[in-house]
């Protein structure tokens, strides 16, 4: 067996860690549960990383990097006029809200951890740019119209964040279709188009 540079073993432990957070949550996952994965012990996690908060970051910082891409690719080879619903789609198709899940247990995080907080804050603005980016598009392809979409932007993944939050929770009212709904709403009002 090859035996893994540092970058590689590095990148491994990430992974390994991103596995077991989507399983068990991020407030839910401990550097045991790292280990046990990799079938390694403690000191090789710490050889990479000063503290588990350290690797915690990271593994949300590559989330992030991960979904942006996915979400860029998935949208590479639509039109102009099937971006925004592509883009919902895309929001939603997680069976098991699990990256959801991550995400709202990173935001909820970062409250007590200032370099997570760095890294979401970051987040955001990486999905509002993407979401800005969305809308002018839609303008240009003459979709709709929108005096300020940085705006539009921020009050959609408010939205996105909101209801995917409710969605994510067992027992809750709201159905994926609805959700959907929802969000088409949302951006056609952005777009200062018909709702009706």
């Amino acid at each position: 067996m090859k035996r893994l540079s540092g970058e590689e073993r590095r990148a491994q432990i990430v992974e390994s860690a991103y596995t077991v957070i989507l399983e068990k949550g991020l407030a839910g996952t401990a550097t045991r549960d790292v280990t046990r994965k990799l079938g390694v012990g403690s000191g090789l996690l710490h050889h990479y990383f000063r503290s588990w908060g350290d690797l915690r970051a990271e593994v949300v910082k590559t989330f992030i990097t991960k979904e942006i891409e996915a979400l860029k690719h998935a949208l590479s080879d639509s039109a102009s006029d099937n971006m925004l619903e592509r883009f919902i789609d895309w929001m939603i198709a997680d069976p098991e809200f699990r990256f959801w899940r991550l995400w709202l247990d990173a935001i909820e995080e970062a409250r007590r951890d200032p370099e997570l907080a760095s890294i979401v804050q970051e987040g955001h603005v990486q999905w509002h740019e993407t979401i800005t980016k969305l809308i002018r598009q839609s303008v240009d392809a003459g979709l709709g119209t929108c005096e300020t979409p940085e705006n539009a932007a921020w009050r959609v993944s408010a939205l996105i964040d909101g209801l995917m939050g409710m969605l994510a929770l067992d027992g809750t009212p709201l159905t994926k279709e609805l959700v959907k709904k929802l969000l088409h709403e949302q951006v056609a009002m952005e777009l200062c188009r018909d709702t009706r």
